[in-house]
């Protein structure tokens, strides 16, 4: 699978339903990404991954040790909202209530591709997300691009 990035506003229906952008669909890997399992994100935002990437993630949930306590929270809080969805033939997908309301996401979202996954955000607090990081950005990348 190529890189999914790029990052907009868009409308979302009284339904939760939103059209995804042509350029992030135009790198999922075949028609069987047409699903996605959509979760509880970090930093306030949901999480959508393509199948074949959750796939992935799905296994290394399963290679967590259950009986240590801090797995088992984990695996609890990333699952407990998780619901998959399946773009409609006009290329949009729902949004679970229960994943907007833990977002904020009302009548807009911003969707942002982040190489693996898709990330849906309230747009207000994506942007004071990226506005508190900002200043750091030029440190933050050094650090993180310089580490062997």
């Amino acid at each position: 699978m190529s890189a999914l990035m790029g990052g907009e506003t868009y409308s979302i229906d009284s339904k939760g339903r939103v059209k995804l952008p042509s350029r992030l669909l135009k790198h999922l890997a075949s028609e069987a990404d047409t699903t996605f399992v959509l979760t509880r994100g970090l930093d306030g935002c949901v999480f959508g991954y393509p199948m074949s990437e959750w796939q992935q993630v799905e296994a290394k949930i399963r290679s967590l040790n259950q009986f240590d306590q801090k797995n088992r929270s984990f695996v609890r809080h990333f699952l407990m909202l998780s619901e998959e969805v399946t773009l409609d033939g006009q290329q949009r997908l729902i949004i679970p209530r229960k994943l907007m309301e833990f977002a904020g996401i009302k009548d807009n979202v911003t969707i942002v591709g982040v190489l693996d996954h898709i990330e849906f955000w309230n747009p207000e607090s994506y942007d004071n997300y990226i506005g508190l990081h900002d200043a750091e950005f030029d440190k933050i990348s050094e650090e993180v691009m310089t580490r062997n």
